[in-house]
């Protein structure tokens, strides 16, 4: 397995076409998916 750093993994994102912008709206995304879908299993823990 090959550590990389955080720099290291944007270049290599880079090279395949992928856009720091676009990665962190992927980001952002995501993490508002994964909040509201927590917020829903903890609802039906209840």
């Amino acid at each position: 397995m090959v550590a990389l750093s955080s720099c290291e993994i944007l270049d290599e994102l880079e090279k395949l076409g992928i856009k720091p912008s676009e990665l962190i709206q992927y980001v952002i995304e995501y993490s508002a998916y994964d909040v509201i879908r927590n917020i829903k299993l903890e609802d039906l823990k209840d």
